[in-house]
């Protein structure tokens, strides 16, 4: 007599000949991910509601912390300063590395690899040692900026210390890192483009022009979208070690950003709930971004 099928939809403890389900194969992603990701971040929840100096017992504060952020005026100011920072840095995210990318990209050889070798060497090099050699360079006094002014009968110029060009400076050295990074994801995008949409155009004797606009750019639509989104995102925390080296947020908080007033607020004033407190209203910032994004990807789909 045979016996009875095996039921569909059952237990994914156990898979075939008695062997690991699904869920046993990702249960150790799933503990690095609650030791590293959610537990530290329900950590900084609880301690958002409360009052703590490292040095004595937590006390228990309530919503306190975040009335106290959101009439902030300079809390509120980095936040605006995070947001034109994430605007700012949005064509060097997607735009300059997308051309650098293809120009590479349409001139294959030696010349295009050595080239694609230097412009990620920022990527390679510590962000600390970078900030510090563009702090060197920027120098008002000795900086080789300041040396190249003086031999043409210029001023010295001090980047950092006018708060009308140290936003504006800070980007620039942020760009050349991000610009570098997106470039590299932009030339694993183009190497699996669809080279049968590729060998049709040039059976049609398209141009390459023609080929670049209508069958390039569009399959590379969807890298920009997600790289534009994490722009958005990461920002904040591009600029962070540029920031913390160069200005420390100013001058007169010219280059204060959010992420560097929870880092000041939790290890420079020692106010780890303030700071926690802020951290919480960055991730809910983050995830209506974050969820927005994909309602409106699900909705284009739907359409």
């Amino acid at each position: 007599m045979r016996g009875a099928p095996p039921r569909r939809g059952g237990s994914t403890r156990r898979g075939r000949g008695g062997k690991p389900g699904g869920w046993a194969y990702l249960t150790p992603l799933l503990a690095a991910l609650g030791v590293w990701i959610y537990g530290p971040a329900l950590i900084t929840l609880v301690l958002s509601f409360t009052e703590w100096s490292l040095t004595d017992t937590p006390t228990w504060a309530g919503p306190d912390n975040f009335r106290t952020l959101l009439a902030d005026g300079d809390f509120l100011r980095s936040a605006g300063q995070t947001v034109l920072y994430a605007l700012a840095l949005l064509p060097f995210a997607t735009f300059v590395p997308l051309v650098v990318a293809t120009m590479l990209w349409m001139r294959p050889g030696r010349a295009a690899v050595a080239y694609r070798s230097l412009l990620f060497l920022p990527v390679m090099v510590a962000p600390v040692s970078v900030a510090v050699a563009w702090r060197f360079l920027l120098d008002p006094l000795n900086g080789l900026l300041a040396i190249g002014l003086r031999a043409v009968g210029l001023p010295p110029v001090d980047l950092l210390g006018d708060p009308s060009t140290a936003l504006v400076t800070i980007v620039l050295v942020t760009a050349a890192r991000v610009t570098a990074f997106n470039m590299l994801l932009y030339g694993a995008a183009l190497s699996g483009l669809d080279r049968r949409l590729l060998e049709a155009a040039r059976l049609e004797r398209a141009t390459a022009w023609e080929t670049l606009r209508f069958v390039v750019l569009p399959q590379l639509v969807r890298p920009t979208v997600v790289l534009a989104l994490l722009s958005l995102v990461l920002a904040g925390q591009w600029t962070f070690t540029n920031v913390a080296v160069l200005t420390q947020g100013g001058p007169d908080n010219a280059t204060d950003s959010v992420y560097y007033r929870i880092y000041t607020l939790g290890f420079g004033f020692f106010q780890i709930g303030p700071a926690s407190a802020a951290a919480m209203l960055v991730l809910a910032a983050l995830a209506v971004v974050g969820t927005a994004a994909v309602l409106a990807r699900r909705g284009r789909r739907y359409e």
